[in-house]
Order: structure tokens, then sequence, then C-alpha cells
């Protein structure tokens, strides 16, 4: 989800995605994929291998816990990285707050069962209104549009039966929130 809400930043009509070059939009963009997609995707992927997770769903907490933690230290990683390499506060504020998601999903996985799906889609939602707050800029559409994605995800996750629906609120709230605070309170 971070790649996603980075991507939605340059593709629309604001001061960061208008005074950045192609080249350094690249960059970011493909930094933040290896740290919040590849490498916990490969994690995912050698313990699925090694029998430590029965399957990439995850389905149970206990399952969850290695991939939540090791996520989570990616998420910090690319923070150093972004905030060391002078990156643009915004992009360090969401990495950031996706780092702190992912703790607190990690944290909150160890007691119960949360949909980590909801945390990332309501991480994207609350990162958009926050980036509306603080660069006073026209992202409403794009708001519009997580939240109708976050409608649809939640909906797929409780028809799977993935979820319950406390599971499915209370991620999309951890989500939502913790960028949103970080957003605006930095």
């Amino acid at each position: 989800m971070p790649s996603y809400g980075i991507a939605l930043i340059f593709c629309s009509n604001n001061y960061i995605s208008t005074f950045t070059s192609f080249n350094y939009k690249l960059v970011i963009l493909g930094i933040t994929f290896i740290f919040t997609f590849l490498l916990p995707t490969i994690n995912a992927l050698i313990l699925l291998k090694t029998g430590r997770i029965n399957s990439l769903q995850m389905e149970t907490s206990k399952e969850r816990i290695i991939p939540y933690a090791g996520a989570s230290l990616y998420h910090f990683a690319l923070y150093y990285l972004f905030y060391n390499a002078q990156f643009p506060e915004t992009f360090q504020l969401l990495i950031l707050a996706s780092a702190v998601s992912i703790l607190i999903t990690f944290l909150i996985t160890l007691k119960w069962k949360i949909s980590a799906h909801m945390v990332g889609i309501g991480g994207v939602a609350g990162g958009l209104l926050g980036i509306i707050y603080r660069l006073q800029t026209d992202l409403v559409l794009m708001l519009l549009i997580s939240i109708l994605a976050s409608g649809i995800i939640g909906y797929a996750r409780l028809k799977l039966n993935a979820h319950s629906p406390s599971q499915v609120y209370a991620g999309f709230a951890l989500g939502f929130f913790v960028e949103l605070i970080l957003m605006i309170l930095y």
C-alpha cells in the first residue's frame, strides 16, 4: 500500500509531484516497492518453503507474527533511509506511519487477528486526508476512490470469511488514524 500511496501523490497535481523529476520519482517509488512489497514477499515465500507458514494467506494469528515483524523492520529501515537521504518530509511521514501501523498490527496479532488488508487501505485513506490537510492540495477524488476501495476490500474480507466485522473495522481505523495523526502532528 505505501507504493500505491506514493504513486497517487505522484499522479496528482501538487507541488511535490510538480517539482520532482521523473527519475527522482522512479527512485522513490522503486525503493518503496522493494522495501514494502518485494522484501516482505520474499520473506513470506521463504517461510512458506520452510514450513513456518501453511499458506500465503497466513490464516492464523500465529502464522502472521514473523511476517509482520519482518515487514515492520523493513518499513522502519525504509524510513531511516528516506530520513538520511533527506527525501521530502511527506514521504518520510507516510513511511513512518506505515511502519508504526505494521508494528501495532504485529502487537495486536499476538492476541487477536486484525485485518492487515484494511490496515493498509485505511492507511492510504488516512495518508491522503493528511496530505490534503498538510499540503493544502486537492486530492479529494483520490480520497473518495480510496474509501470506495476500502469498502470493496472490507466486503471481500468478510465475504471470504477471512475476518469478522470487528477485525475489518479495527484494521481500517488503525491504518487510517495512525497515518492521519502522524501527517497532521509532524
